[in-house]
């Protein structure tokens, strides 16, 4: 496995898009981006030590990947025991979810097999995380009537009943890994 030199630096921007993040090895699969460092995050295992990172932003980006199994477990293993995750990805019911270069879709229950606590027994992973936030996102036309507190109350019945007919716009996690 080939090592970035990453110094001292403790947070990790996955899909940097061009953006400057001098406090943080930057990695983007688009050398366009400018980033530290390019590679395909679709190859396991990542390039990175254990337990080498405390801050990891995962902003639009898991959506791109061809799985989510193989990128969760590296998070994983990458992120410090104290450490968090910031996962931001677009709802299956946004427009921007059906981008061509979009392989995955999500709702709010996509990561449950990855979260203790949420009897998922059907997926069989020892790589855990606790949650410190989970919410779905809207435009800012339905949060002006307080839809977004109602949905995020009660997401089951956003997703069954609501979803198609008021869409969401993103989905964000802030994790911790459980070790």
């Amino acid at each position: 496995m080939h090592e970035l030199n990453t110094s001292k630096k403790t947070k990790l921007v996955l899909g940097s898009a061009g953006i400057k993040h001098p406090e943080a090895i930057t990695l983007d699969i688009d050398p366009k981006h400018a980033p530290d460092m390019v590679y395909d995050l679709n190859k396991t295992p990542w390039p990175f030590r254990d337990n080498q990172f405390k801050n990891i932003i995962c902003h639009h980006v898991l959506e791109h990947l061809d799985d989510i199994d193989g990128p969760m477990k590296e998070l994983h293993r990458i992120c410090s025991n104290d450490g968090e995750i910031y996962i931001e990805f677009p709802h299956h019911s946004s427009w921007c979810a059906e981008s061509p270069y979009h392989k995955l879709r999500f709702n709010y229950f996509a990561l449950d097999g990855y979260l203790t606590g949420k009897g998922i027994e059907w997926v069989t992973n020892d790589k855990k995380f606790k949650v410190i936030e989970k919410k779905i996102t809207f435009h800012k036309a339905f949060r002006r009537y307080l839809l977004h507190n109602l949905f995020n109350k009660f997401p089951l019945y956003y997703e069954r009943f609501w979803t198609h007919i008021i869409p969401a716009e993103n989905l964000i996690f802030r994790l911790k890994p459980i070790k």
